[in-house]
């Protein structure tokens, strides 16, 4: 798929007036409900605090995950076990929705129904966890990966979140949204470049991409993080109540190195982290062992 010229013209010139929302313009007012821990398949729910926070899957597919983590075999293997994990090239696609009274917001929208394939679960398990796509007040992004952006559209290439918000850092859109990245990418990555473009542009030219500057609360309870990915401007969001912390994370990075330093705050200040690529529903509790090892072991919700 490639895109004319013309079509991306003026992205950066609709990028320039991004600013930050107030935040009482996404989350409200109302008091927290008593959630129902009951679990639905695709669909697990967490309580942090007077946040509930929904894993909603996307679904899996298989990649060569010691081509992505640069290890020899035999260290790849260790560093599974001690994640228990046992299948190196099983990929998840996890987004996460974040409730408080009346209100949700998303992390990442997965891959969506418009790229084929057994993906695109993410709006049907939102679905079946009793939330409506127009209930979503606001969307961020850990990055502008097509498993992140794709399902913010639905089959008719409308907007799938009519009511939302979409988050971003300067970095990414950057990245993704300036003209002459898309026309210096060498062909093979053209794909990927038009896939967020079309994904994104919508919303851009709705006047509705915000820019997530790291190191502020967007809203009430969540916070942007700088992470190392794949790609410019991947990010992370720390979600807070009651004295509870998750970090949810959601790019995968280039490199072991750079996987420890997203999750060694993790670890130090005893976060929880949803990781939107680990095994569904990606709740874990990371451990910083002897010489920067990091354990990884999943937490699961008990359910009522």
């Amino acid at each position: 798929m490639k895109l004319k010229l013309g079509q991306l013209a003026g992205a950066m010139a609709m990028l320039a007036g991004l600013h930050l929302l107030p935040a009482s313009s996404v989350y409200a007012t109302d008091a927290a409900q008593t959630p129902s821990l009951v679990q639905i398949p695709g669909v697990e729910r967490r309580q942090v605090g007077e946040l509930e926070v929904f894993a909603l899957s996307d679904k899996r597919f298989v990649i060569d995950a010691t081509r992505l983590a640069k290890l020899p075999q035999s260290e790849w293997t260790q560093a599974l076990a001690q994640s228990f994990k046992t299948d190196p090239g099983l990929k998840c696609v996890t987004a996460y929705a974040i409730r408080k009274g009346s209100t949700v917001v998303l992390v990442n929208a997965g891959r969506g129904v418009r790229q084929g394939g057994d993906l695109g679960q993410v709006t049907e398990n939102l679905k079946a966890a009793g939330i409506s796509p127009d209930e979503v007040s606001a969307v961020f992004l850990t990055s502008l990966h097509a498993d992140q952006v794709s399902g913010l559209l639905g089959n008719d290439e409308q907007r799938q979140f009519k009511n939302a918000q979409l988050y971003a850092s300067p970095e990414a859109m950057v990245h993704w949204l300036a003209d002459h990245h898309y026309v210096q990418a060498p062909d093979e990555q053209k794909v990927a470049f038009a896939t967020t473009i079309t994904s994104v542009m919508p919303y851009v030219k709705s006047g509705k991409l915000q820019a997530a500057e790291t190191g502020v609360s967007l809203v009430p309870g969540l916070s942007v993080l700088p992470l190392a990915g794949g790609t410019p401007g991947s990010v992370g969001y720390l979600i807070e109540s009651g004295g509870q912390k998750l970090l949810i994370t959601g790019d995968g990075t280039a490199s072991i190195t750079d996987h420890r330093r997203n999750l060694s705050q993790a670890a130090k200040q005893r976060w929880m982290v949803a990781d939107g690529y680990a095994p569904f529903p990606g709740f874990e509790r990371v451990q910083l062992k002897a010489g920067g090892v990091l354990s990884h072991a999943p937490v699961r919700a008990m359910a009522k």
